[in-house]
């Protein structure tokens, strides 16, 4: 972390100290991870998934942490996700919080539709009474189970979507750059940054907060140390007027995020896309 960066975290911390005395954090999205393992392998999977260590999180500790951010932040739109959400076998109790919390009025579960879900999955799923919409992303050649899937939950009058990642242009992904990425100079990942969809994407992943979900596996795959302004750990928030203001300075867009120089971004000024969906490693290597 650069000096001049520590400097302006410090600014912003020191402001918000003031601004949020007595009311919350904005926060317009809040993506909740269940783990880190997929069922798919996508080369170039914007979170960096297939290339760290799978992992399941604790589903107990993630309610807790977010009972714990209801208590300091507005969440406008909450999404649970993974990896492949439907890999964690306790997700239902995620999702029976969900139906159940004031703190969430809008939001989704998002999987990849190759798990399909059982008896008492379904039944978590319609307590939601539509509050989360279950968006099942299909990609090219996997599209049997993902149909599966959509009309399983549409037989229930579950809220669902089927969303296609086909090859057609308007439906390719943005190339952010994989592990292979090279460092960015600041000043352009300061302007990336600017412009990326993702810079308001807040994460919770195994009791961390991030900006975005590249920033929960960018350690792993690019090396690059955790700058204590942008991963907060719910759990060492104490004091509310310092813990508000801590989250208000991670997530402030004022100032760009060190894993930002190992990201081409989600941008008009990205000018690479790439098809969706495209698996790494052989076919007995992918469960899906």
């Amino acid at each position: 972390m650069s000096l001049k960066k520590d400097i302006k975290y410090g600014q912003i911390f020191l402001e918000n100290l003031f601004r949020y005395r007595k009311k919350k954090v904005k926060l317009s999205f809040l993506e909740v991870w269940v783990g880190q393992t997929c069922t798919l392998r996508c080369r170039d999977c914007c979170h960096l998934i297939p290339y760290v260590k799978p992992a399941v999180f604790d589903i107990d500790s993630l309610i807790e942490d977010c009972k714990k951010i209801f208590e300091l932040c507005e969440v406008d739109f909450f999404s649970i996700l993974g990896g492949e959400p439907f890999v964690n076998p306790n997700l239902y109790n995620l999702i029976d919080f969900a139906a159940e919390s004031e703190n969430i009025t809008d939001g989704k579960l998002i999987t990849n539709g190759t798990i399909m879900p059982d008896e008492k999955m379904i039944r978590s799923l319609k307590k939601l009474n539509n509050k989360l919409d279950v968006r099942i992303d299909v990609y090219p050649g996997r599209e049997t189970k993902g149909n599966q899937f959509y009309e399983i939950l549409s037989k229930e009058g579950i809220r669902c979507t089927l969303l296609r990642h086909n090859v057609f242009e308007e439906m390719r992904w943005k190339k952010l750059g994989g592990p292979e990425q090279k460092r960015i100079p600041g000043d352009t990942a300061a302007e990336i940054h600017k412009e990326c969809a993702l810079n308001a994407c807040h994460t919770l992943a195994d009791g961390e907060l991030t900006v975005c979900p590249r920033g929960i596996t960018s350690e792993t795959v690019f090396g690059i140390k955790k700058n204590p302004w942008e991963h907060i750990r719910i759990k060492d928030l104490k004091n509310p007027v310092f813990a508000k203001a801590r989250i208000a300075a991670a997530v402030s867009q004022r100032v760009y995020k060190d894993y930002c120089c190992y990201c081409m971004g989600i941008a008009a000024m990205n000018p690479y896309s790439i098809q969706p969906g495209v698996q790494i490693g052989s076919p007995e290597e992918i469960i899906g």
